[in-house]
């Protein structure tokens, strides 16, 4: 399956100041950023390269903090990359660089909120002036286009309003452009870079309106006549759902010419209790129930996506007689299921009918959504059930659940095999840190294995002569294993470093800290115990295991995100068959 393609930049920390601000309309605010960061910079010993910005939907991530000082909850710059410990007063909003040049970033925000509603970017941005300091982070990586694109479609709201006007100006590819916008009041238009082939429809909508989005794609015309268009959306996350659906159905566009990006999500307003004619909407129901607040509540959705209950309500609305039908169930025994469904806001009952609503749709059209309820974390879930007894008498619930621990049931379940992979691909935005450093040395002819061997090894090929390396299949001077210990027991480890790995260098790719982003750090770890018998390995942890196997630590590189490299040399008591000839 094609999948977009991107370009991993380094990650750099930058203090920036306020230069000017502008209200280019009465709901958007230019704010322009200078400061000697903008261009290549020294801090605490380590040099940074000038901000980069080459596609016109990168993305920075601004910080904010909620109590006390924004240097308190700062990430750590690494020499390569960036550590972001863990810190409960960080807030991190993600903007589109509307101009970058001559020493200076502008940013758009939408300023639409009151000074209660507005989000800790927009209430910044609201009371910026020249001065004032934005801390920044990136941008992580740049989309690269397909070479074959005939028209580019861009569909959005205002939020989108700064990448669609950068690239009509700075036109990535030299197709027709076809916008397609909702704005919530005419005052918001902007005057945009139109060429005579380029066309543009402006629809007055309020925002996260999924239905005048959908209506305004579908009667625009833009996908008329283009044989491979290239469709980038942005919008309210909700909204972009149906959209989503009719392009990849109807539509047959790939995911190598799709790119949709919920860039915000609706803010719930707030209900009075006490009248019973002040109904939750839609809406209302979803950001106020949590999709899975119970056991019960998640082996509900789990059901209702291994029957393709959703799937069967997607076309239309049916009466529940019919749907009970379509899926091969009583009337009687889908009921039940059908109440907790709607209670969680994945199904609306419309006086005889059932519909999906935008919480269920997303599971059709989010696969890491899914995932949560009918995939490898939903596995480790239901390995949950056993973990008392892994605890008490050894082994891993994951083996007690499945008769066989991860990778063992990877070598014959294609499905949980390309999940795994799937799971390593995000080794890719690291890649420019791990070029940096070259912990392979000079000249080393390379081989690369395990889960992110894909990634890596296309990174150093790519990476050309400033690799320093050249990756081989066989006669390596070092072996680059990415992600190999993920997803082994602490036995499994051992047999992989214990076995035959011709070479006397070898590096390690690993996690070797919780990922301090995540919200859910605390429960990915109980599940990675259920899954392994242990929380993510320290490099502290690596080295012993690799050390009960003959490897003697040649020193550590921090790529950042939790990820480490770490460098091994077989010792003295490291088995013939892992030592190559000559040495």
């Amino acid at each position: 399956m094609a999948i977009r393609r991107f370009t991993p930049h380094p990650l750099v920390l930058r203090r920036l100041t306020v230069v000017r601000v502008v209200d280019i309309t009465p709901r958007m605010r230019r704010v322009t950023l200078g400061g000697a960061q903008v261009g290549g910079f020294e801090r605490d010993g380590l040099r940074h390269p000038p901000f980069a910005s080459p596609m016109f939907d990168d993305h920075v991530k601004l910080l904010f903090s909620t109590d006390g000082p924004v240097e308190a909850v700062l990430p750590k710059q690494l020499a390569h990359g960036i550590e972001w410990p863990i810190a409960a007063a960080r807030e991190g909003r993600d903007y589109t660089p509307r101009r970058v040049g001559d020493g200076e970033i502008d940013l758009d925000f939408v300023v639409h909120s009151g000074p209660v509603e507005a989000g800790p970017a927009e209430a910044w941005a609201g009371a910026a002036k020249p001065g004032d300091v934005l801390w920044t982070v990136g941008p992580k990586s740049s989309t690269v286009l397909p070479d074959d694109i005939d028209r580019l479609i861009l569909i959005g709201d205002e939020t989108a309003l700064p990448a669609i006007g950068r690239c009509f100006e700075e036109r990535p590819v030299s197709a027709p452009v076809h916008a397609i916008i909702t704005v919530a009041d005419e005052s918001a238009r902007q005057e945009l870079a139109l060429r005579p082939e380029d066309r543009i429809t402006w629809v007055v909508a309020e925002p996260g309106d999924a239905r005048a989005l959908a209506r305004a794609v579908a009667e625009s015309g833009a996908m008329d006549s283009a044989t491979h268009p290239y469709v980038w959306a942005a919008a309210e996350s909700q909204a972009l759902l149906p959209l989503r659906r009719a392009l990849t159905r109807e539509h047959g566009i790939p995911r190598s010419h799709l790119d949709i990006t919920g860039y915000w999500h609706a803010r719930v307003p707030a209900r009075d209790p006490s009248d019973p004619k002040a109904a939750p909407s839609e809406k209302q129901v979803a950001g106020a129930a949590a999709p899975a607040d119970s056991p019960v509540a998640w082996f509900a959705v789990r059901a209702a996506l291994q029957l393709h209950l959703f799937e069967a309500l997607e076309p239309r609305p049916l009466p529940a007689s019919s749907l009970a039908t379509r899926i091969g169930l009583k009337r009687a025994e889908l009921d039940p299921l059908v109440a907790v469904l709607a209670d969680r806001a994945y199904l609306v009952v419309e006086g005889q009918r059932l519909r999906i609503s935008g919480r269920g749709m997303q599971l059709l059209s989010d696969d890491h959504a899914r995932e949560a309820f009918d995939g490898f974390e939903a596995s480790q879930i239901l390995a949950l059930q056993n973990l008392p007894e892994a605890l008490r008498d050894g082994g891993t619930a994951w083996e007690r659940t499945n008769g066989a621990s991860v990778i063992a049931q990877a070598a014959t379940d294609a499905e949980l095999h390309d999940e795994l992979l799937e799971r390593a691909e995000g080794l890719a935005y690291l890649m420019p840190a791990l070029l940096a450093a070259r912990p392979w040395g000079e000249k080393a002819a390379v081989a690369v294995r395990g889960p992110g061997a894909a990634v890596v090894g296309d990174a150093l090929r790519k990476g050309g002569e400033g690799s320093a390396c050249r990756v081989v299949e066989q006669g390596a001077d070092t072996e680059v294993h990415a992600h190999a210990l993920a997803h082994l027991t602490d036995a499994e480890a051992r047999a992989y470093l214990s076995g035959e790995i011709p070479v006397a260098s070898m590096l390690l790719i690993e996690s070797t800290r919780a990922d301090a982003l995540d919200p859910r750090t605390s429960e990915h770890e109980l599940l990675r115990l259920a899954t392994t018998g242990a929380p993510t390995r320290s490099a502290e942890r690596l080295i012993e295991l690799a050390a009960e196997c003959g490897w003697t630590a040649a020193g550590t590189t921090e790529l950042g995100w939790g990820v480490s490299c770490l460098a091994f040399t077989a010792g003295p008591g490291a088995s013939s068959a892992r030592i190559p000839r000559g040495s």
